[in-house]
């Protein structure tokens, strides 16, 4: 019989694990502006998706990326799995089905973040014209299913496509066919974080309805105007979805601290290599450590706490910042919008306390309802007795407001308040991507799902 091994004084405590939230508080002059977009990369002439290897594949669009544009490779064994630009602090990396993704630089400002999409951009369309290939900015893919997709060789996602299909029905289509626009914002202290992450669990279905942009599945209409959602919502109740502690206006970082520590983990890493400790949770590997079937002793370590948390997906997610995850992706604008509308409500103290009025009663119960309904009735939908654009109207005014008192200017002297613009299009003319695209199906692309790949999403 194994020996249950000893806890060394090197082990953290829960104390240290809530302290590592602690750590993340930051002066309102400090804050920083965080945001990362998935695409789809395709042939222009099958219309297939990129593979990873074969040709072109994604190996290639690296190679363009690096010789042209100064990244260089970041390895998992001997594939390359992503690319660093450490001078600006920040990365491309690949989701599992062979979704690029910018994460962007930590920005001041919003001018910023225009700036470094717009370079980035630059710099996909020139790959795409030197390998005849295109980029989708959608929230699902439209026409392909799990079997089409890439399987990107990154040890992490291979321990994935093992678990997801035990606690879910969907975990692989999320993992390999869905796409996402994300936005990090800080917090300065817990008092701050406690009424930011009830705001943002709370309005998540909100913003993240302007964003719809995932109508079809398998080359039709679903019903639904965010079939990103619909997988998300079959995946892994464990990790994902709204959290029920966010809507207590006591949540502290203790509360998620106790989440995270009953989820079970996918991995912990050792000198490069991953060990997988068969479904335990957190709080059990805090507690007793495991040993691997070779009999190796294993007890947690900071870092394995950090790596844990990087594997949960609820709707919001802390690590040392706040990760806003509810939108589909979408092109340069889209990107840019949804960064400054959860700019312009969380960065302004007079504006958040406004909103956090607004969602004060807002339930659990009540923000799954409201998800629901969203996605399939969108805009013309009614909540709590509110008409969906009267409160949308709203929210967009006040983020507004907080960007205009930010008084950021670029050089031509637009403050951020710039790129709401599109989201004041979206409530005038009452639709959303989704409902342009389900339009476009129904008229002009006679129920055919093929032009969607002649459309400019970058």
């Amino acid at each position: 019989m194994k020996n249950k091994i000893e806890i060394s004084s090197q082990i953290p405590t829960v104390l240290d694990l809530i302290n590592y939230f602690h750590s993340g508080s930051k002066s309102p002059k400090d804050y920083k502006i965080g945001t990362e977009n998935e695409k789809f990369l395709f042939h222009k002439e099958s219309l297939c998706p990129l593979q990873y290897s074969d040709g072109p594949g994604i190996v290639d669009v690296f190679k363009i990326l690096i010789d042209h544009f100064h990244w260089s490779p970041i390895f998992d064994g001997d594939n390359v799995i992503g690319l660093s630009d450490t001078q600006n602090d920040r990365n491309i990396s690949l989701e599992p089905g062979g979704q690029i993704e910018l994460s962007g630089s930590k920005c001041s400002n919003l001018h910023q973040t225009n700036e470094e999409f717009r370079q980035y951009h630059s710099q996909i369309e020139y790959v795409c014209n030197e390998l005849n290939i295109g980029a989708l900015g959608l929230g699902f893919s439209p026409s392909w299913g799990f079997n089409d997709m890439a399987r990107v060789p990154k040890t992490r996602y291979t321990i994935m496509r093992e678990y997801m299909p035990k606690v879910g029905s969907h975990g692989l289509d999320m993992m390999h066919c869905s796409a996402t626009t994300q936005v990090n914002l800080d917090y300065s202290d817990e008092n701050d974080y406690t009424k930011k992450f009830r705001v943002a669990m709370a309005l998540q279905p909100l913003i993240s309805a302007m964003f719809f942009n995932s109508p079809f599945l398998n080359g039709r209409l679903t019903g639904l105007l965010s079939n990103r959602l619909r997988v998300w919502a079959n995946t892994d109740n464990d990790r994902c979805g709204y959290l029920p502690f966010a809507f207590d206006d006591q949540n502290k970082f203790e509360d998620y601290a106790q989440y995270a520590l009953d989820v079970p983990m996918y991995f912990i890493i050792r000198n490069g290599r991953y060990i997988i400790p068969n479904h335990m949770s957190f709080r059990n590997f805090l507690s007793n450590g495991f040993v691997d079937d070779k009999g190796e002793n294993f007890s947690a370590k900071m870092d394995d706490w950090e790596t844990h948390l990087s594997t949960l997906f609820p709707q919001v997610r802390l690590k040392k910042f706040l990760e806003m995850r509810g939108a589909d992706s979408g092109n340069h604008s889209s990107i840019l919008s949804l960064a400054s509308i959860w700019t312009g409500l969380m960065y302004n103290n007079g504006v958040l306390d406004e909103v956090y009025k607004i969602i004060s009663k807002w339930t659990h119960s009540d923000v799954l309802h409201l998800d629901e309904c969203l996605n399939k009735d969108g805009l013309n939908a009614r909540f709590m007795g509110h008409a969906m654009l009267d409160l949308l109207k709203e929210l967009v005014s006040l983020s507004r407001q907080g960007l205009s008192e930010r008084n950021v200017r670029n050089e031509r002297d637009a403050t951020e308040e710039i790129y709401l613009e599109p989201l004041f299009e979206v409530l005038t003319k009452k639709r959303t991507s989704s409902d342009i695209l389900i339009s476009e199906f129904h008229h002009e692309w006679s129920n055919e799902v093929k032009p969607i790949y002649n459309k400019h999403f970058l």
